[in-house]
C-alpha cells in the first residue's frame, strides 16, 4: 500500500514540473506574438507578412538570443531598450499605463451604475394599492361636486 501511495505522489505532484517543458520554437512563437513589428505596421512580429523585411530579421534575432542563454524577460527588456515602449503589444501596468489597465473597469462600473440608478428612476414608487386608494379619493370628490351641481 505504501508503494502505491508513492506512486501517487509522484504522479500527482511532481509530473506536472516535468511536462511543463516548452522548446524553443514555442517560446520563440510566444515571444513574437507579444511583440510590435518595427516595420511601421500594426501587425505583431508573429503575424506581419511575408512581404515585410523586418520580421524575419526580428525573429532571427530572438531565435539567436534564446540560443545564446537569455531568457525570456531579457529578450522583452532588450527589446524595449533597443525599440522602445512602442514594441511590447500589451503596455506594462506602470505609470501613466496603469491608466489603460483600469479606466475599462471603471466604465464598465460606471455603466452598471448608472443603469441601475436610470431604472430606479423609472420605476413607480408607488405601490398598485396606493393608486387605487388615491383614485376613490378622486371619484369622491367628483361624485359630491356632481351631487352639489345637481341639487341646485
Amino acid at each position: 500500500m505504501k508503494l502505491f501511495n508513492w506512486i501517487f505522489f509522484f504522479l500527482f505532484c511532481w509530473a506536472p514540473l516535468f511536462g511543463n517543458q516548452l522548446d524553443q520554437k514555442e517560446i520563440v512563437s510566444r515571444i513574437t506574438s507579444n511583440l510590435m513589428c518595427t516595420c511601421g505596421c500594426p501587425h505583431l512580429i508573429g503575424q506581419c507578412g511575408d512581404e515585410c523585411g523586418v520580421a524575419p530579421q526580428l525573429i532571427s534575432k530572438i531565435e539567436q538570443m534564446m540560443a545564446s542563454g537569455q531568457k525570456e524577460d531579457e529578450i522583452y527588456l532588450a527589446f524595449e531598450e533597443e525599440f522602445g515602449a512602442s514594441v511590447l503589444a500589451v503596455p506594462k501596468p506602470e505609470g501613466f499605463n496603469l491608466l489603460a489597465w483600469i479606466l475599462p473597469f471603471a466604465g464598465l462600473l460606471a455603466g452598471v451604475i448608472l443603469i441601475f440608478v436610470v431604472i430606479k428612476k423609472l420605476k413607480p414608487n408607488e405601490t398598485p394599492g396606493a393608486v387605487e386608494k388615491k383614485n376613490v379619493q378622486i371619484n369622491t370628490r367628483y361624485r359630491a361636486l356632481l351631487e352639489r351641481e345637481l341639487s341646485e
